[in-house]
């Protein structure tokens, strides 16, 4: 890694000292041609030493790399004065397919599940980025009525090609995985790729040379950039897929679609102060896409911190927040039957205390799984609080709350639950019952009955059921 940044840095100034010199086209071409060989070497070494071969993604923009050199080669055989469509245009159009291909797979390998609010934040820059692009560069291509169709359908699609680029390079980087100094190189490779040809374009639109230089040495430094992404260490975990099911938006990442947002009215009120075309269908129609999908990112945010306020993150389970709003939506008075159990893991300190907070964790979890099987559908289960959940009932009479009370306490105590790697150990629960009407008058004394029944199955042995009837029943026989 070191002796290749060495030799890229020693051709970046070889090249910037040849150009402020004012050496010949031909020796700026060369260095570039060496900085493109130099950088696809260093990928495909990267590619072979992290295993990135598999399924073909980068060998194929490797390919990419190849086709350009063969466009590049600065005999004028293939790059000559013809008018396109030239043999250089086929090659480096199909480099746009190559790379575009091996970028898709990549992003592919790493999101598996698709991950939405990333497709919409990389969709909201698109949209934009194809906004500006027709504006400034596919308009004015077509609108060229001196040059023939064919040469301006060939010079549309070069900015056509770097959207695409762009469009997968900001899906790279926006998909919530792991942001590493590969990851960033390949957007910076993108963006290096993409930036010196809409300078050129638009040298071409206005008949100027102005940034030649410019864009010969972005276009090498580009190539030189590649290489270091994919012989870097980080480049092992390019594969690496991707869990995030939700992307938070943070100042920085709001700020900048905040910014892509507004790229659509601001073009469209510099070309009516410029007195240029201002697209005004397409800018429409292109604010309306900006505006359904900034919406769409935004209520997935909310849906997700929704979800996340009324659910445990451990256990997956309604949260004690909920499960008092869902009682309290309940008649709180009435004859209509409504019963709550509350339960209570028992020794659960110990089991923290032996097998650490990790086991600890897998047994909450498993008994959480073990009540949602044993509850019923219109049940709403929570956790209470540490080792504590609680079954809302509605429409329960006590002789099913009961029943459904010696279910739930059998199926935790039925199977051992897996601590640690190779490790069962037998779990119990201890299980308080109140209903409505009989133990209390109103649905909100429910949890503070049964919170009295289980402290009583606690002191009369654990590992039991105790409801009102058991409790008058222990206080005959003392």
């Amino acid at each position: 890694m070191t002796y290749y940044l060495a030799a890229s840095v020693v051709l970046v100034g070889a090249f910037v000292v040849a150009a402020l010199a004012g050496a010949p086209a031909d020796v700026g071409m060369a260095l570039g041609e060496l900085a493109l060989i130099l950088g696809l070497g260093a990928a495909l070494f990267g590619i072979r030493r992290y295993r990135l071969n598999s399924a073909c993604p980068w060998l194929l923009v490797a390919a990419m790399g190849l086709v350009l050199v063969a466009g590049f080669l600065p005999s004028g055989v293939l790059a000559g004065t013809a008018s396109p469509p030239s043999v250089a245009d086929v090659l480096y159009l199909a480099s746009y397919a190559v790379g575009g291909l091996g970028l898709l797979l990549t992003v592919h390998r790493r999101t598996p599940q698709h991950s939405l609010p990333g497709l919409l934040d990389s969709a909201i820059i698109t949209v934009s980025a194809g906004l500006l692009t027709w504006i400034y560069l596919i308009g004015p291509i077509l609108g060229a009525a001196d040059v023939g169709l064919a040469s301006r359908l060939v010079a549309a699609a070069y900015p056509l090609g770097d959207l695409m680029l762009l469009s997968l390079g900001a899906r790279l980087l926006l998909d919530g995985g792991s942001r590493s100094v590969a990851i960033y190189s390949i957007t910076g490779y993108l963006a290096l790729t993409i930036l010196p040809d809409t300078l050129n374009t638009l040298d071409a639109l206005d008949g100027q040379t102005r940034w030649t230089v410019v864009v010969s040495l972005l276009w090498m430094v580009s190539g030189l950039v590649l290489g270091a992404a994919l012989v870097h260490p980080s480049a092992s975990d390019l594969y690496a897929p991707t869990t995030a099911e939700n992307l938070d938006l943070g100042p920085v990442r709001l700020g900048v679609l905040m910014l892509v947002t507004l790229l659509a009215p601001a073009a469209q009120l510099l070309q009516y102060v410029r007195g240029a075309p201002t697209y005004i269908p397409l800018t429409c129609v292109s604010c309306c896409v900006l505006f359904t999908l900034v919406i769409a990112r935004l209520g997935g945010v909310v849906a997700v911190q929704r979800r996340m306020a009324v659910t445990d993150l451990l256990t997956g389970l309604r949260t004690r927040r909920y499960f008092e709003n869902a009682a309290a939506r309940l008649p709180q008075t009435g004859d209509r039957a409504v019963a709550v159990l509350l339960l209570d893991i028992d020794h659960f300190k110990s089991v923290n205390d032996t097998y650490g907070h990790d086991g600890g964790d897998r047994v909450l979890r498993e008994v959480a799984r073990r009540l949602s099987q044993s509850v019923r559908p219109s049940d709403v289960l929570a956790r209470y609080g540490g080792e504590e959940f609680v079954v809302l009932m509605p429409q329960t009479r006590p002789e099913d709350a009961r029943m459904i009370a010696e279910r739930v306490r059998e199926a935790v105590a039925r199977r051992p639950i897996e601590v640690t790697d190779g490790v069962a150990i037998t779990v119990t629960v201890s299980v308080g019952i109140a209903c409505r009407p009989g133990d209390v008058d109103e649905t909100r004394q429910l949890t503070t009955f049964a919170d009295r029944m289980l402290y009583l199955a606690k002191e009369s042995g654990r590992d039991r059921v105790v409801g009102a009837a058991d409790a008058s029943l222990q206080a005959a026989n003392r």
